[in-house]
């Protein structure tokens, strides 16, 4: 099967790791895989070009840019795609246009977010469109739920949650020495509520609590995460660092934190469960139905500094019991999360919706 899948950028991402991810998963199926990227190249492209996997950038202009629909069109035709699958919501905009001419492959659109920002005109657009696509995907529980109730065809949507490939790589043991290394990671924006997080370091830093707290990431809040930080005095004990590898940042973090405010599935949890690191989270209802309270990671009520605080200060305080939730969410993440299995059940949807459309 030819598959081509289609996302907005190359850069760093959680979409855009599942998409590089998923790729090189269908290619050792023997699948002829393909990756194309509308406007941002960015460093997963180098990575996929080198693999033979990347179909190339289209140039896509900012804003609104008509041509980008002849050009999504001719390289379906140039690649002989069977089935395209696009990812967010630039990409299934225009690939969705791209599709209304007659066409002889299957379009598949991957929903990666609860999309509660979107304005009255986007969600115009999205029900004119809705019918166009042959088949959804949702990468999660509260995604579905959410597009569903947003009106699109519950019965041409499959829930598939985000994966992640894992390699076994041996972790240091969390929470090993006196001073717990505490890290976080995503997008610098509201909604990852990060200013949560360093409000309840403030209070760790008030019980005189031994860690430190690493922020990973780029984005419009930096300058007033740097403010805050520095209001509260932890400028010793907290740092932004920027943006670098996640993997291994995560690997090595004594407790991953996501204090996020809405999510879809973030795969920095997936890759705190693969890694057997403590987790603590907001309690959303993406990520409810995934990981049980206590089990496989501590979730607290989202904007709480304090629960949060809470929370931490409990993994800390009993690490034998941090290890044992660890190791716990290692086993679901190895059962429910793998990238091969990912990958199987999309390409299941894609051979029936094939099958649908040569009817």
């Amino acid at each position: 099967m030819k598959v081509l899948q289609v996302i907005e950028s190359l850069t760093r991402g959680g979409a855009e790791r599942l998409v590089v991810e998923l790729a090189r998963e269908y290619a050792r199926l023997g699948h002829e895989s393909k990756v194309v990227c509308l406007s941002s190249p960015g460093p997963w492209a180098r990575r996929l070009d080198a693999e033979g996997l990347y179909a190339g950038c289209l140039g896509k202009r900012r804003g609104f840019d008509p041509s980008i629909i002849g050009k999504v069109n001719g390289l379906v035709d140039e690649l002989a795609s069977d089935v395209v699958n696009t990812h967010l919501f630039t990409s299934n905009l225009w690939t969705r246009l791209a599709a209304l001419r007659r066409r002889d492959w299957a379009l598949v659109v991957t929903l990666h977010n609860v999309d509660s920002w979107r304005r009255p005109h986007h969600r115009a657009i999205d029900c004119a469109l809705a019918r166009v696509p042959d088949h959804y995907v949702a990468v999660g529980d509260e995604v579905e739920r959410y597009w569903r109730g947003h009106g699109l065809p519950g019965a041409r949507m499959t829930l598939i949650r985000n994966a992640v490939a894992w390699n076994g790589q041996k972790c240091p043991r969390p929470l090993a020495n006196g001073n717990a290394l505490i890290r976080a990671c995503g997008r610098l924006e509201p909604q990852k509520g990060f200013d949560v997080l360093v409000e309840a370091a403030a209070i760790l830093a008030g019980r005189t609590k031994e860690f430190s707290l690493e922020i990973l990431g780029g984005g419009p809040e930096r300058d007033r995460l740097e403010r805050l930080i520095e209001t509260r005095g932890l400028k010793d004990r907290v740092r932004l660092v920027g943006e670098r590898d996640g993997r291994e940042f995560i690997a090595a973090a004594d407790i991953l934190v996501l204090p996020s405010r809405r999510e879809g599935l973030p795969l920095v949890l997936l890759e705190a469960l693969h890694a057997a690191r403590p987790v603590v989270a907001s309690r959303l209802p993406s990520l409810v139905p995934v990981v049980a309270d206590g089990r496989e990671a501590l979730l607290v009520e989202p904007d709480s500094p304090m629960a949060l605080a809470r929370a931490l200060e409990r993994l800390m305080s009993d690490p034998i019991a941090a290890r044992s939730m660890a190791a716990q969410g290692r086993i679901l993440a190895g059962r429910e999360f793998s990238i091969e299995r990912a990958a199987s059940s999309y390409i299941d949807v894609f051979t029936s919706v094939r099958r649908r459309c040569a009817k």
